[in-house]
């Protein structure tokens, strides 16, 4: 790594611990969530994961799932067969490929985390309420690069 600036430096510094310390708390706000409905950390990961593919239009197959979260096959299986045992999920067959399986969310999962995630949601639009779009549209390009080089060494350890 280049060497950087002392005032560069101080304020990655001041970045990487205030993003240190969003995470922690937005664990813990998922884990309140997570324990009260019997799931745990890969639960509420996988979950997030199948329901941003639904989001976008494209649902997740168990080995992107898998590839996601860092777990083996047999690992995943276990997960989503909790999961659709609980009434979270469901497999579903692709209409254009019947070989491949992907995961959704059932309705009624998809209200219970509304009903507890969109409030959050209004509070931090609240929060940033003065922040200029601009300035929110760079925020998210450098948190995105930022999960780009923890996504990075995650994959190279």
């Amino acid at each position: 790594m280049a060497q950087q600036p002392e005032g560069r430096a101080a304020i990655m510094k001041e970045l990487i611990a205030a993003l240190q310390e969003f995470t922690v708390e937005s664990d813990v706000f998922v884990d309140v969530f997570a324990r009260a409905h019997g799931l745990g950390r890969s639960d509420m990961n996988a979950i997030m994961w199948i329901s941003s593919g639904a989001a976008a239009g494209r649902p997740v197959t168990a080995g992107e799932l898998a590839a996601r979260l860092g777990l083996g096959a047999p690992a995943t299986t276990a997960l989503v067969d909790r999961l659709e045992t609980a009434g979270h999920v469901r497999r579903t067959r692709d209409p254009g490929d019947r070989r491949r399986v992907t995961i959704t969310m059932e309705p009624r999962a998809l209200t219970l985390a509304r009903d507890y995630f969109v409030p959050l949601g209004s509070l931090m639009s609240d929060a940033v309420a003065d922040a200029s779009d601009s300035d929110l549209s760079r925020a998210a390009a450098v948190v995105r690069q930022l999960i780009s080089a923890i996504t990075a060494a995650r994959l190279s350890s």
